[in-house]
């Protein structure tokens, strides 16, 4: 029988369903059971060998373009070209290895869970023996503050409660016992099973073991991790888009260079190398560099806004995010529980602050503080409440940031409600000791504490309001317990279910005045207690998460709400919050899921701008992220837990939590925000986007001078045929363009900061690139009238010069000259078209042109090194260039100012096209 089903079996069946006994397996058939399932750990797949992974990082495209590229760089003598060329696909292969080899590390760290210590009761003894040696049938003992060492059935009891947030995001610890469960039931409702990797909260039990190793539910998410493989990140998946459409433009232009370099009578070794040369010169290959530059500037940005990126191409991925799948607890709520309210005496109070630091006020009806003489009235009920609590807070240290917990979060909100409004003093426990305590259990739904106070004795009392309702019969008013009346039960279940709706957790306090004696029994003593009133809990969501929704609402990102908790809860939230999901219509439950086909879920997904999934398994989350995908959405998934690893590794972008997320979360994520917050998140989304623009003007404005080059090759290549005059530029110096002149001022183009408008548009279309019809016509033309412009200076020179060149006066002065106008004239008018790039519609001249003070000062240098290739001893002649003439310069700059007029005159066409006025980065 499957392990799934041991929680509809009574212990008894389960005992003997695994044929052992309350006195645990003899050690001969432990040892028999360990050979047969294996050690009680988890096991990685065989993972490909390490050689083969590396090498597998050479198959892309636009790695082999690259390698191509570096082969021509030797061969045209640009040594300092290939090795750069080299020196990034390596870089490029390594960033690839890190990231797959890093999958196989999300097993070590879940190993990490359950690898403590296991105490195991074999031939009716207890002791204590490996976990890794437990079997299915072995009887264990568990108790406060241990590790679940395997998935267990509970049959023995006493106020049990497991910690299961790692496993089902259940953000208040979990009460279990012993009872078989009838109906089917996911994993966060299987109230008799303890999973392997969660904590003991409170109590102890006796459980046998039904699950080891890899059958565990924490291994079948192991399972699942490694069967997950990662998709491409949009940009990923453009790259290879655009290297296939630069590999097919460089083959076509590499052979028909090459076939008019023979009809030339260029020769078949020379028109080889010239032609090869030409066609890689026109691939920017500087692009990957600058690629990088973009998204490790765009990293340092999130990391200075607590946001860590794993692997670069996850950053430019955040900005094409269309759907959000955000966990609740610790993510959207602090994972602290926190009184919101309290009903004491008829009235309604509501109590400020959040999370366990004590700072806020009790408020009244009108939303005024309490005076003290008030706070002294209803302190009865906060000292009940606090004396029937048994955890404790303490203040920010080494190991914490903020205040936190020491037990159960719901007693530690009690504790802190009493201690921000001073009724409780540092020495309450010592104070009013604890003479005897009745544990909470199942059946009396409630717990309560024998406390002296001074010289009288009293039993304060906490639970749910039906528990201690059915034990009351005195009610606290007006400053005295008096009978309570049918009426007065009735208003207190009103109001109980008012707050319930608002999917807030209610506790009922009582106190009853006892006579002093040695020892008590529960049944004796609880009964005619004086019901107090009610504190109304909840874990509250983080500052700024409401105003987040909204601007990722306006940003039209879709958001869905995928938790392992209650679905009340969750909705209370989610409206709390802004999600606009309507309570019948929105919220589906983990068993609603599984009934659910896959047709409708589609149907549901695709129709709805927000959605809430309550009380979800790890697999069903990973269900909804992969039909989400298959839709074409860019999704990207919030988790801190285990059950959240799948998903995480599965998503285009999975984003953990630094503080309180686990590590196999972290390792299964490619984005870890430091401060677990969900407008970190809302941030990130703006950078990607802003990164993503920027990339798109970088290569426009790149393959823009690819195409002037191009252009004045054919132009020059015409010339030769026409007129005979020799080619207006050499390979070598189209590589210094790319080398010397744009790559800082193309690399600094992506310093460009995010526009006002980044975050009120839609998210881009995920089929949407880089190059589209309207772009490349755009900077073909542009990239044309450079080419035309360089041609024309070329003219121009031999025109004012007096001389007409031919093709055989390539070593000559006047050549040098001519080469080097030709390469200022592209360089200078390359400086303009990054300018004008930087905005789609409005005018270059406005009060942004100076925003990017590091675009403008790599002009400069880059200005710098084009005057050191045409007047440097030794580099210009090896660029065979010589020093220009004042003269020449004019026509440097007239060109410019031709080419900066026509491209004004586009943006004036754009606005007309596109109906408006502001650019996408105004």
């Amino acid at each position: 029988m499957a392990s799934t089903d041991y929680y509809q079996m009574s212990p008894e069946a389960t005992l003997d369903e695994l044929d052992t006994s309350r006195q645990g397996l003899s050690k001969q058939e432990a040892q028999r059971r360990l050979q047969k399932h294996g050690k009680n750990e988890l096991q990685a797949e065989i993972q490909t060998p390490l050689w083969l992974l590396f090498l597998s990082q050479f198959k892309e495209l636009l790695v082999i373009i690259l390698i191509i590229g570096a082969v021509i760089a030797f061969l045209t003598g640009n040594i300092r070209d290939g090795t750069v060329i080299f020196v990034i696909v390596i870089v490029n292969a390594v960033i690839g290895f890190i990231q797959e080899y890093r999958a196989g590390k999300i097993v070590d760290k879940l190993k990490g869970l359950i690898s403590s210590p296991a105490k195991v009761i074999r031939d009716g003894e207890l002791s204590e023996t490996g976990q890794d040696q437990l079997v299915p049938g072995d009887i264990v003992t568990v108790d406060e503050g241990d590790k679940i060492p395997a998935d267990l059935r509970v049959i023995e009891t006493s106020n049990f409660k497991t910690n299961d947030f790692a496993l089902t995001g259940e953000s208040v610890a979990q009460e279990k016992t012993c009872e078989a469960i009838e109906e089917e039931a996911g994993i966060a409702d299987r109230t008799n099973m303890a999973y392997a990797g969660t904590t003991v909260a409170s109590g102890n039990a006796t459980a046998v073991v039904v699950a080891t190793g890899m059958s565990t539910e924490t291994g079948k998410i192991a399972q699942m991790t490694q069967e997950t493989g990662e998709i491409r990140t949009p940009l990923q998946q453009e790259m290879r888009h655009l290297a296939r459409q630069l590999t097919m433009a460089v083959v076509v232009i590499g052979i028909a260079l090459f076939g008019v370099g023979l009809v030339q009578g260029l020769g078949l070794n020379v028109s080889l190398i010239y032609a090869l040369g030409i066609a890689m010169a026109l691939v920017p290959q500087a692009l990957p560099a600058q690629l990088t530059v973009a998204l490790s500037t765009g990293s340092n940005r999130l990391a200075n806004r607590n946001a860590v990126v794993k692997n670069l191409p996850s950053v430019e991925t955040l900005g094409s995010t269309t759907v959000i799948c955000t966990d609740k607890t610790g993510t959207l709520t602090k994972n602290e529980m926190t009184v919101r309210s309290v009903w004491f005496d008829g009235t309604t109070y509501d109590i400020t602050g959040t999370g366990y630091e004590p700072e806020g006020d009790i408020l009244n009806e009108d939303g005024e503080p309490l005076s003290e003489e008030q706070i002294d009235e209803i302190e009865v009920m906060m000292d009940a409440a606090t004396m029937a609590s048994n955890a404790e807070i303490h203040e920010p240290d080494e190991e914490h940031d903020g205040w936190y917990p020491i037990g159960d979060p719901t007693e530690a909100a009690l504790i802190t409600m009493s201690t921000k409004l001073g009724t409780r003093s540092p020495t309450e426990d010592e104070e009013n000791p604890e003479i005897q305590e009745f544990s909470f259990t199942s059946e009396r739904k409630r717990m309560s504490s024998v406390r002296r106070f001074g010289d009288e004795v009293a039993l304060t009392v906490k639970g749910s309001t039906d528990s201690v309702l059915s034990i009351s019969s005195r009610v606290y008013r007006d400053g005295e317990a008096v009978p309570i009346t049918d009426d007065d039960r009735q208003r207190i279940r009103e109001m109980n279910e008012r707050y319930s709706e608002q999917g807030l957790r209610v506790l009922a306090i009582a106190r009853r005045d006892l006579e002093a004696k040695d020892c008590y029994e529960a049944d004796e003593v609880e009964q005619d207690v004086t019901f107090l009133g009610l504190a109304a809990m909840i874990d509250p969501p983080k500052e700024g998460v409401t105003q987040s929704i909204k601007e990722a609402k306006q940003a039209g990102l879709r958001i869905v709400m995928i938790t392992g908790d209650h679905a009340i809860t969750a909705w209370a939230i989610g409206r709390e919050i802004g999600l606009s999901v309507e309570e019948d219509e929105d919220i589906i439950t983990g068993q609603e899921l599984k009934e659910m086909s896959d047709d409708t879920l589609h149907q549901l997904l695709r129709r709805k701008q927000s959605l809430i999934f309550s009380r979800v398994d790890p697999e069903d989350k990973l269900h909804i992220v992969k039909t989400l995908e298959k839709q074409g959405e860019i999704v990207a998934v919030t988790g801190d837990g285990v059950n959240d690893a799948p998903a995480l590794r599965r998503a285009h972008i999975g984003v953990s939590m630094g503080q309180r997320g686990t590590d196999v979360a972290k390792e299964a994520s490619r984005l870890v925000l430091l401060d677990d917050s969900f407008p970190t998140l809302v941030h990130a989304i703006e950078e990607g986007r802003t990164i993503y623009n920027n990339l798109k003007k970088t290569v426009h404005a790149s393959l823009t001078t690819n195409i002037a080059e191009l252009a004045l090759v054919l132009l020059g290549l015409l010339g030769v045929a026409l007129w005979n005059y020799p080619i207006p530029i050499l390979a070598v110096q189209i590589l210094a363009i790319d080398l010397l002149g744009e790559i800082m001022p193309l690399t600094f183009l992506t310093f460009d900061p995010p526009g006002q408008g980044v975050m009120t548009k839609p998210p881009r279309d995920p089929g949407e690139h880089m190059i589209t019809r309207r772009s490349a016509t755009e900077f073909t033309v542009l990239g044309l009238l450079i080419g035309l412009l360089a041609f024309a200076n070329f003219l121009l020179f031999m025109e004012h010069e007096g001389i007409t060149l031919a093709v055989d006066d390539t070593n000559i002065l006047p050549y040098f000259q001519v080469t080097a106008l030709a390469y200022a004239t592209i360089v200078f008018c390359q400086y303009v078209n990054i300018l004008e790039w930087r905005q789609e519609h409005r005018s270059l001249f406005n009060r942004r042109l100076f925003t990017n003070k590091i675009l403008h000062a790599s002009i400069a240098i880059s200005i710098g090194l084009v005057l050191l290739a045409i007047y440097a001893p030794g580099l210009s002649d090896f660029l065979r260039f010589t020093g220009l003439a004042v003269a020449d310069w004019a026509l440097v700059g007239m060109a410019a100012l031709v080419y900066l007029a026509a491209f004004e005159m586009l943006k004036v066409l754009r606005r007309r096209l596109d109906g408006q006025r502001s650019s996408d980065n105004p």
